[in-house]
């Protein structure tokens, strides 16, 4: 999970450097109906993790969304490297806070119990199990 931002909206509001930073900035959040909002989490140098709840009018349920809000100058956004990289590397989203580490999550993938695996859920699970690693790294 990397936070960033558009060029616009660093332009207009100035650009975070710190985690204390953030709280001073508007942010797209991800949130459910009903859920409760869950903070952007930071590892930190002693092994725990730094919990970071920043202001956000614009929630939204949808990664996807997100980062098209994102790119659009709404606010700061915290989502998945493989999902954001290729706008960072086309210069339509900025990373920031770089010398801080990424929070790293699993990802796992469910299916009921069945006596026999539909082919549709085994060739899913098999293309997820070998893309996924390819889009974080």
């Amino acid at each position: 999970m990397i936070v960033c931002a558009s060029p616009s909206y660093i332009e207009r509001f100035g650009r975070p450097f710190r985690f204390d930073d953030i709280a001073g900035h508007q942010a797209v959040i991800y949130r459910r109906l009903g859920q409760v909002l869950q903070p952007w989490l930071f590892p930190c140098d002693d092994g725990s993790v730094r919990e970071i709840a920043p202001a956000g009018r614009l929630r939204l349920d949808d990664l996807d969304a997100i980062a098209d809000a994102a790119t659009d100058g709404m606010g700061l956004a915290w989502l998945p490297w493989w999902l954001v990289r290729r706008r960072v590397e086309d210069g339509t989203l900025i990373r920031l806070l770089p010398d801080h580490p990424d929070y790293l999550y699993d990802c796992h993938a469910l299916w009921l119990q069945t006596p026999h695996l539909p082919l549709k859920v085994r060739l899913a699970v098999d293309a997820l199990a070998a893309g996924l690693p390819k889009m974080m790294s």
